[in-house]
């Protein structure tokens, strides 16, 4: 494996597709690579049917999905992404944009609803093979700021409320400082542009250093 693994992660509405979309298009332009762009949960068609039920509203029949069996979807639909378009290419010399990974379970699961860190890290090793990011930025945005960009609660996690997702952003904080010089907080309240900013500064520190996963 050459390529460098790229992570954007963070509470909801603090922008990570839009910024993610950014960074791809840097690295195209800026580096002449040809990035890897995904999503997860999500990006192969596993993954896609695994997001519509992690995602359905908390009224539906699937609302009340017990912890355990969500982290495993999650896990699932992330082992069927490295499998099939992450770690391929990473193998090929080429970045990978990833929004959120194991760092997002972590926090929404782990900090937000209690589920044991350490079950998820190891479950966390399985899905992935061992593949870890080379660099993790976290968009730091208050919980009530995220809420009021996406419009109020929406699907089944978003309605969980404030307080829940404040947990979620102290995990969030809390796994940053757990990673050193691999992760990178980011103020997301700023303007697009000085956000972008920082995450291309972010991004460019790592790719100076070699990946991890190779």
């Amino acid at each position: 494996m050459g390529g460098h693994f790229l992570v954007l992660d963070g509470v909801d509405g603090s922008g990570k597709s839009t910024l993610a979309g950014g960074l791809v298009r840097h690295l195209r332009e800026a580096r002449g690579l040809d990035p890897e762009h995904v999503r997860d949960p999500g990006g192969t068609a596993l993954g896609e049917e695994v997001r519509k039920i992690l995602l359905t509203p908390a009224r539906s029949p699937m609302g009340g999905m017990a912890p355990r069996a969500e982290v495993l979807l999650y896990m699932a639909s992330r082992a069927q992404l490295v499998e099939e378009r992450i770690r391929p290419a990473l193998r090929a010399g080429r970045p990978v944009v990833c929004e959120r990974f194991v760092s997002a379970t972590l926090a929404y699961q782990g900090h937000g609803l209690g589920f044991p860190l350490e079950e998820i890290r190891r479950l966390g090793v399985l899905a992935t093979a061992g593949i870890e990011p080379d660099l993790t930025v976290i968009l730091d945005l208050p919980a009530e700021a995220g809420l009021a960009r996406r419009g109020g609660a929406g699907d089944r996690i978003e309605s969980r409320g404030p307080d829940y997702l404040r947990k979620v952003r102290a995990g969030f904080l809390a796994e940053a400082r757990s990673l050193g010089e691999r992760a990178a907080v980011v103020d997301a309240s700023r303007p697009l542009e000085s956000v972008a900013a920082d995450v291309r500064s972010a991004t460019e520190a790592a790719l100076r250093r070699p990946p991890r996963n190779r």
